[in-house]
């Protein structure tokens, strides 16, 4: 399995630096997406083994409505006394993300980078393909259909 240069994923974060919400994927230079899906799939299975889902119950902060008064013109009062609000229960799972560290390190144990690329302009030529190419100026993610796994492809 090829690597990435230095060279080439220094200049792909640092072009997706410039876009702060430019998406990430795991990325090794001639590497085919059914392999690197395998892949994913068995590092994040290992992960969800050793650090399984441990829901954690938390509560919203609790905020004090201090007591109001309105009054009519006519003088009448009413008093509105004060209460709290907040304080509903949500779940949360405690081991996400330790569990997206060990995913990420046995990604990069296998050879994988976590490169962010831009998506591909609609007018971008390219040459579809499912092996990943080298990274060079104008590297893009490309969804033929919008949705699924993106294609990393190089204008031609």
């Amino acid at each position: 399995m090829m690597r990435p240069t230095l060279a080439a994923l220094a200049a792909v974060l640092a072009l997706a630096a410039c876009d702060p919400v430019a998406p990430t994927t795991y990325y090794a230079e001639g590497v085919d997406l059914a392999t690197r899906d395998a892949d994913y799939a068995q590092c994040a299975a290992q992960a969800l083994r050793d650090h399984p889902v441990r829901d954690e119950i938390r509560f919203t902060p609790r905020i004090y409505v201090p007591s109001r008064t309105s009054c009519t013109a006519a003088g009448a009062c009413t008093t509105i006394p004060g209460y709290f609000e907040g304080g509903e229960p949500y779940t949360v799972d405690g081991n996400a993300g330790i569990r997206a560290t060990a995913t990420r390190g046995c990604m990069g144990e296998r050879g994988y980078a976590r490169v962010g690329l831009p998506y591909c302009a609609a007018e971008t030529a390219i040459r579809p393909s499912v092996v990943m190419p080298p990274l060079a100026d104008g590297t893009c993610l490309y969804r033929p259909d919008g949705r699924g796994p993106a294609l990393v492809v190089n204008p031609v």
